[in-house]
């Protein structure tokens, strides 16, 4: 439906599909207060009509811009990828941020696949395992000094 051919009509229907009440819309279209004119105006049919219209046009309109806010914002590893670099280059700028570099450096190789965290692998049943550690807990400076003493003996 095309605009309506009263401009005051037109004013005020735009005014009531962007929220505002009828009362201020009808004196904002440009007639004097009075709640009960514009409570029939509201509800006449084309009126009625086109404020619906209005509001379809604007509903679609902002789909359609959330449709295309969450195609823009959609998150890829370079995306990722590309905003630790960017907090990498922040992190060096500053003084003292060698640590928040290296941590975005890091963040950045996992990304990529390229960082693998170091998994234990050993099987700590074996007696080989046992027997690494028992020298690993002997051999510490408070008991070396009382296996000294033995050897001597």
């Amino acid at each position: 439906m095309p605009a309506l051919k009263n401009p005051r009509h037109e004013a005020f229907a735009q005014a009531l599909a962007r929220g505002t009440s009828a009362a201020a819309a009808y004196i904002g279209a440009g007639y004097k207060a009075n709640a009960g004119n514009a409570c029939t105006l509201k509800s006449q049919q084309s009126v009625s009509k086109r404020i619906n219209e209005i509001q379809e046009g604007q509903l679609a309109i902002h789909q359609q811009a959330t449709a295309e806010a969450a195609a823009n914002a959609k998150v890829t590893i370079e995306s990722l990828i590309a905003e630790a670099e960017a907090a990498r280059v922040k992190a060096m700028a500053e003084k003292g941020g060698a640590a928040a570099a290296v941590s975005a450096l890091t963040a950045k190789a996992k990304l990529a696949g390229m960082w693998r965290d170091k998994v234990d692998q050993h099987n700590t049943g074996t007696p080989a395992y046992k027997c690494i550690k028992r020298i690993i807990v002997d051999a510490r400076p408070d008991r070396l000094a009382d296996d000294d003493d033995d050897r001597q003996d």
